[in-house]
This record gives C-alpha cells, structure tokens and sequence, in this order.
C-alpha cells in the first residue's frame, strides 16, 4: 500500500493556527457543496493489514464518495503528543475527528471542552465525554460467533487457540461470542485463551500463537491487530481465522474464514449527519452498527469446508441481521459494553 495515497494534511501541525470561529458546539452545514474537513487518527500503522487498514480504507471511501470533504490520515496518533495532535487538527478547522481507538479515550474530554466546535468521535467508544463528543462502533461479536461454529466444527483436538490483546470488553465480549458458536456446534470442544499485552506488537502476537500451537491447539484466531498470528499458524501447518481483515493472503494454507471491520457504513453516515446537521438527532451519538448494516464481515470460506456447514452458518448469519438470533439474549448494550466473566468453554484467566 502505498502512503503516496494517503493525504496527510495534518503531519506535525504543532502550531497554533486560526482559532476555529466559535458559534454551536456542533458544526451544521448542508449537504449542497459545504466543505466539511474530516480527520482520522490512527493507533496503529496502516500496514498493520487489520484494525487501521480497515479504518484507512473507510476514509479513502469516504473521500471518494464526498469529494467536498477534506481527509487527513495519521498513522501511530495515539501517544503523548495526543494532546498537541487534537489541538493542531481543531485549531485548523477540522470540525470532526474521528480518534480510532479506545485507548483515545482518555485525550478527548480535554480537548472536546477546549474545542466545542470540533465534534471528536470515539472509536470502539463507551461513553459521552462532553456535548461535542460521540462514539462509533461495529458489532464484531457477531461476526466472531459464526467464526466460532467454524472453529467448533473443524478442530480435532478441540482445542482452539485465541490470542488476545488486552482483557476489554470489547476482547471479552468477542472472545464468549466466539465460544458460544464453537459450542452450538461442538459442546466438547474448549477456547483457549493466551494474553498478548498489547494491541499491536507483531512479535508479541506471534509469541502468544506459538504458546497457543505448542499446546495442542489445531485451530488458532487472535483478537491483535496485525497479521503475525496468520504467518505463525502458516509455518506450523494450523488452521487459522483471521481477525480485523481478510488475511488469506499471509496464510493461504491454513486460512479458514475471517471477521472483517468494515467502517465505511458507521463513519460516512456520522459525516453525513453532520453535512445534514443531523448529528445531534443520533441516539447519545451513539452509532454501533453490525452485520445488518454491513459493519462487520464474515470473510470469504475456504475452499476445503463442508457445503454443509458452510449453509448452517450462513443460515445464522441471516438470521443475526434479521434479528431471530439472539447471541447474548437478555442483554443491553451497556451490559454488553461492560462485559467482564468468561464462558463455560473459555479456558484462561481475566487479569
């Protein structure tokens, strides 16, 4: 991928430019020809081929389908020379950010307050940090059910490897919704879990993978941003389901499927809100969208998978987006977004 592409407007803005004119705490234009400029910020590299390649390929998607829009793209954002990043981007004129990752979180309140006609926007987001402030998500966990049924019904040994960031929610809840779909197909079948300590550390990820591998496990996923699991279960001959992106490519023989963000869907529609001046009308500002909104993939199957399988989940995919499936019936999405217990099946430790 080349970064020729990518127009970084915002590289090392550490000056104070034009305060941006103070007015509403959230930027109202129209949709015939304003000019609306749109700042992504990245934790990671965009080489990662997972969690900051998708968001980039959202951006650049967005920019193709609003050309009166202005993207910036920063790669490795979060960091602490956050603070001088946001104030560089507001002080500009970018009226949203959009910072894509939780570990954000903790810059925003500070800058939302300085800047109230800035609209920052947290990704993967729990909460509200002030009028100017919303948070945007997508429901990977149902993704990672389906995922689960494959794993479940493929391994042999049934024992499955999942090499895991960090214990967050957002882990959490996609690590019992993978269990819960290895187990609707193969109640004897158990998900190990191994912790990485980091989002994006390729060593580390393929540290925490061969651990996995060196157990027994036949089948290996992970929740981490780069492709270094992928090449670890390649060279020892395990099966593997990417996560984030399509990573067939780095494991063209153990690849099984995959769960792919998908972030066009959720960051167009907060742009075009704001260019309606409908932003404020969004629930709490609130967009988590999932498989019925095309927020999240299963990637393609491989080849070698049964015919038969490949329908039954195919048939629960369907019925996720046409709500007759619950995965975690009887939960809110706040129960969900502080979800902290292990399934039954789920074999590891919460820090």
């Amino acid at each position: 991928m080349s970064h020729k592409k990518i127009r970084f407007y915002g590289v090392l803005i550490l000056a104070a430019l034009a305060v941006f004119a103070l007015g509403s705490p959230v930027w109202a234009g129209d949709s015939g020809g304003s000019t609306l400029k749109a700042a992504f910020l990245y934790f990671g590299p965009i080489g990662d081929f997972g969690w900051t390649y998708e968001a980039h390929l959202a951006a650049q998607k967005l920019a193709r389908e609003f050309p009166s829009v202005e993207v910036s793209e920063r790669e490795n954002a979060c960091s602490r020379d956050t603070p001088k990043i946001l104030k560089a981007y507001a002080e500009n004129g970018y009226q949203v950010i959009f910072c894509h990752s939780y570990n954000f979180g903790k810059y925003i309140s500070e800058a939302a307050a300085n800047y109230p006609n800035a609209v920052f926007m947290w990704g993967g987001g729990v909460e509200k940090k002030g009028p100017n402030t919303g948070i945007y998500f997508a429901r990977m966990y149902e993704a990672r059910f389906l995922a689960g049924m494959v794993a479940g019904k493929v391994t042999k040994t049934n024992r499955i490897g999942y090499a895991a960031a960090l214990p967050s929610p957002d882990v959490i809840r996609n690590i019992n919704a993978f269990a819960r779909g290895v187990s609707l197909v193969n109640p004897d079948a158990k998900v190990h879990v191994e912790w990485i300590g980091e989002w994006y550390n390729p060593p580390k990820e393929r540290g925490v993978s061969l651990s996995l591998m060196d157990k027994g496990c036949d089948i290996l996923t992970h929740h981490s941003d780069s492709y270094a699991p992928a090449k670890a279960a390649e060279e020892r001959g395990v099966r593997y389901i990417s996560f984030g992106s399509d990573m067939k490519r780095f494991a063209p023989n153990a690849y099984l499927t995959g769960t792919v963000w998908n972030w066009a869907p959720v960051m167009i529609d907060v742009v075009k809100a704001l260019l309606d001046g409908k932003w404020n009308r969004q629930p709490a500002q609130d967009w988590w969208y999932g498989l019925s909104k095309d927020a999240v993939r299963l990637a393609p199957f491989c080849d070698s998978l049964p015919s038969a399988l490949k329908k039954r989940v195919q048939a629960k995919k369907q019925a996720i987006i046409d709500g007759k499936f619950e995965i975690f019936p009887g939960m809110s999405d706040r129960q969900l977004r502080e979800i902290s217990y292990f399934e039954p099946n789920v074999v590891g430790k919460l820090p």
